[in-house]
């Protein structure tokens, strides 16, 4: 049994079904268990009426008998923020995504920033925005279980003989897809019989193809063996602010089920794929003909990029390669 060495209080800004909070706070709690850290959670209200009503008194036990705070991407009133810093000024503010870019949430969200003990930004671009309010700005990606993602060659091509290029994401229809379409036709026109394209998301996509397209609708336990099914997964995305704060979450995915991958050399992508030896990036409809064309045809060359890009993804985009920094900034939040 683990000495207990610090209590913190958890606030993430989505439930489990959420991937932003999963990969953020919730594969993290039993790991930081085992490390000694104590979690203490605090649901999250969401849409739900009745939860909202409760989540201020909810709130008040979690600040008083927690240590730190760890509040995700949680944007709260400035009436609150006070309330806490009375408390408890001991704050990790975890931030993975480029909300700064909503006129909405900004001027309260520098609030939250500035009132942190110590920022956690998914990336150096977010970073880089926080350091304009915040010194103590710590780095640390979004990352997955190893455990949890690996190869199953056995769940590949089970019911056929297809090589399966996947795409995993909410919805396929509102534009990363945009600007590979024109790939997916020439795929079902150079490589109908021997290809298919698998989506893994809350709808299908909406796109007439000669190439034949699976839609599975998403659950926890579908997208990991859907994953495992994939021979390539892609992640094109339009170079904009928006997309440079994510945090490649796909790319990690993918990788991690020992996939061969394809990109747009966008944001943190860059910093995740080596391009040539754990995947390949491509800037034009003829890159990702051309791309896609030579791991279709070669099966080495898939499988040793698919091996590349998990031994990579195990060394810095793991719960265990970030768990011993995570511990770190939590320990210098208590100290703060």
């Amino acid at each position: 049994m683990s000495i207990v060495m610090l209590k913190v209080g958890f606030l993430p800004l989505y439930s489990v079904q959420r991937p932003s909070s999963r990969y953020r706070v919730f594969q993290f709690l039993k790991p930081l268990s085992e490390a000694g850290i104590q979690s203490k959670l605090l649901d999250a209200p969401e849409r739900n009426p009745w939860k909202r009503l409760s989540y201020l008194p909810r709130l008040l036990p979690v600040i008083v008998e927690s240590e730190i705070l760890y509040i995700q991407k949680r944007i709260l009133p400035k009436s609150i923020m006070l309330m806490i810093q009375r408390f408890n000024p001991r704050i990790v503010f975890d931030l993975d995504d480029a909300i700064f870019l909503r006129d909405q949430v900004r001027e309260n969200l520098i609030m939250m920033l500035k009132s942190a003990s110590i920022v956690v930004a998914g990336n150096n671009y977010l970073a880089t925005y926080a350091r304009k309010y915040n010194q103590n700005v710590v780095v640390i990606p979004t990352v997955v279980d190893m455990n949890y993602y690996y190869p199953s060659n056995t769940n590949r091509h089970r019911f056929n003989t297809r090589i399966v290029i996947g795409w995993i994401g909410s919805d396929p229809n509102r534009g990363d897809l945009e600007q590979v379409k024109p790939v997916i036709d020439w795929l079902g026109q150079k490589f109908n019989d021997k290809v298919i394209f698998q989506i893994i998301g809350n709808r299908p996509l909406d796109f007439d193809s000669e190439l034949r397209i699976e839609f599975i609708p998403w659950t926890l336990e579908s997208a990991r063996y859907a994953l495992q099914r994939f021979d390539i997964g892609l992640m094109p995305l339009d170079d904009t602010p928006w997309n440079r704060g994510k945090c490649g979450l796909k790319l990690i995915q993918y990788m991690a089920v020992g996939a061969a991958t394809v990109a747009s050399p966008v944001g943190v992508n860059k910093e995740i794929v080596l391009d040539g030896r754990s995947g390949y990036f491509a800037k034009t409809t003829e890159g990702w003909k051309e791309k896609l064309a030579r791991l279709i045809e070669d099966i080495d060359l898939r499988i040793q990029m698919g091996q590349q890009g998990r031994k990579r993804v195990e060394q810095l985009f793991s719960v265990e390669a970030v768990l011993p920094l995570l511990i770190e900034v939590l320990k210098r939040a208590s100290v703060n």
